[in-house]
C-alpha cells in the first residue's frame, strides 16, 4: 500500500485530483456539473484501485493484477482529460457570450452565436476571415457578425463547421445606415481608398445632409438584412465624390477588424427579412 502511493503516476494523478476539487469550489454552478461529474469518474476508479491494494496485505501483487490496475488508472486519466476538455470548451463559450452580454439584454430576440476568428485571408486587403462556426451552428449566408463594439461584417460562405466573413471594408458589403444625431441615412460600402487605414464609407448622401465629424453611424435595419441600431463606427471626415458627384461620409470602426478575435453571429432576429417603410 505503501509503495503504492509513493509512486511518480499516483503522486501526478492524486495531484490533478486536488486541483479538480479546488475547482468544484472556486467556479460558477454551470462550471461544477463538468468537474463534480469528472471528480465522480475518478474518485470512482480511484477507489477501485486502492481497495484491490488494500485487499492484498502482503503487498505482493501478480502481473495480471498489477496490468488490471494500471489499465483502470488509464482508462480514469483517459475520461479526465475528455471532461476538462469539456469543462475549458464550456468556460471559453461563456467568456464569449458574456462579451455580448450588454447587447443581448438591449434586444433579447437575437439569436446570437459566439464564435471566434481561425484564420484571415492574406490576399484579401478589405480583412475577410474564417470562424469556427458553421451551418452545423444553425448559421446562414447572409448573417450579420459583430463584435461586442457593432457590427462589422456579414457571412458570405459557410460550410458545415465553418463560415467566411465579409467585412464592413470590402466594397461587397451594402449596409443601410443612419447618422444617429441628424437622421441622415446612406449606404455602408467599402473602398480600397480607405481600408487600409480601417475605414469604410457611408455613400449615397443627400446634398443637404447635416452630418459633422464625430455622429455616430448605425445600421438603419430598412432591407431588413441587418437589424435596426447596430453600431457602425464614428465619422472622421466628409467628402464629394467629383466622378459620380455624389456626397460621402468616412466611417471609422470602434474594432481594428484586422485584430478581432471574438465575434458572434446573429443568426436570427424579430423581424429579419421585413423591409421597413419610411415614417
Amino acid at each position: 500500500m505503501k509503495e503504492f502511493f509513493q509512486s511518480p503516476k499516483i503522486k501526478i494523478f492524486l495531484s490533478v485530483l486536488l486541483v479538480l476539487i479546488m475547482l468544484s469550489v472556486f467556479t460558477r454552478n454551470v462550471e461544477n456539473n463538468i468537474v463534480s461529474a469528472t471528480l465522480n469518474t475518478v474518485t470512482y476508479g480511484l477507489s477501485k484501485v486502492t481497495a484491490a491494494v488494500a485487499e492484498d496485505k502482503s503487498g505482493e501483487k501478480s502481473y495480471d493484477e498489477l496490468k488490471e490496475e494500471n489499465e483502470l488508472l488509464s482508462q480514469a486519466n483517459r475520461e479526465l482529460r475528455a471532461r476538462l476538455i469539456d469543462y475549458y470548451s464550456v468556460k471559453e463559450e461563456n467568456t464569449r457570450l458574456w462579451k455580448f452580454y450588454e447587447l443581448k439584454k438591449e434586444h433579447e430576440d437575437f439569436s446570437l452565436i459566439p464564435a471566434t476568428v481561425l484564420r484571415r485571408d492574406s490576399n484579401d486587403e478589405f480583412g475577410s476571415f474564417t470562424i469556427d462556426k458553421g451551418t452545423s451552428s444553425n448559421i446562414g449566408v447572409g448573417d450579420p457578425v459583430i463584435s461586442d463594439n457593432g457590427l462589422i461584417g456579414w457571412i458570405s460562405e459557410a460550410d458545415l463547421y465553418t463560415a467566411k466573413v465579409v467585412t464592413v471594408l470590402s466594397p461587397q458589403t451594402s449596409i443601410g445606415a443612419v447618422d444617429k444625431a441628424t437622421g441622415d441615412t446612406g449606404i455602408i460600402t467599402g473602398s480600397s481608398k480607405y481600408a487600409e487605414d480601417n475605414r469604410t464609407m457611408l455613400s449615397k448622401l443627400d446634398a443637404d445632409n447635416k452630418i459633422e465629424k464625430g455622429d455616430i453611424i448605425s445600421s438603419s435595419g430598412s432591407a431588413g438584412i441587418y437589424p435596426k441600431g447596430l453600431v457602425l463606427g464614428e465619422v472622421i471626415d466628409i467628402g464629394y465624390d467629383t466622378y459620380d458627384t455624389s456626397h460621402y461620409a468616412v466611417i471609422e470602426p470602434y474594432d481594428d477588424i484586422s485584430k478581432i478575435i471574438d465575434v458572434a453571429v446573429i443568426s436570427g432576429y424579430e423581424g429579419q427579412g421585413e423591409i421597413l417603410v419610411p415614417d
